[in-house]
């Protein structure tokens, strides 16, 4: 009789080998798991689009202001471009800022961080 190619001659030898080398099984050990809140989801969502609204804000400003200085300084297009330049710095700046509090889930820091008075100063 022809051999197939699905044929398997050892077959008793691979299930003795599977069963030596099988690793026991471990106990599976579930992480505590609790989805975020729908208030958490909100407050992630509006940092955002504050986020992007903060830094096209920034360029568009910017840029205004350099067009600005361009039509009363004559120095067409260094407003533009400078404008440009410092709205990207700062914009990335406010940007990297406010995305960092997204995934902020530090507990201890209070919602809302009021300036220190000058009897916290003193201390």
């Amino acid at each position: 009789m022809a051999n197939s190619l699905f044929d398997d001659e050892n077959e008793e030898n691979r299930d003795a080998w599977a069963e030596e080398n099988t690793p026991a099984e471990e106990p599976v050990v579930q992480a505590p798991f609790a989805p975020e809140t729908t208030a958490e989801n909100v407050r992630r969502g509006g940092l955002a689009w504050s986020a992007g609204i903060a830094l096209f804000a920034s360029v568009a400003f910017t840029l205004f202001l350099g067009w600005i200085a361009d039509k009363l300084l004559g120095s067409s297009p260094w407003g533009l471009v400078g404008g440009i330049v410092l709205g990207s710095i700062i914009g990335f700046i406010q940007f990297f800022r406010i995305s960092s509090q997204i995934f902020n889930t530090d507990k201890k820091d209070p919602a809302m961080r009021p300036l220190p008075t000058r009897d916290e100063d003193e201390k």
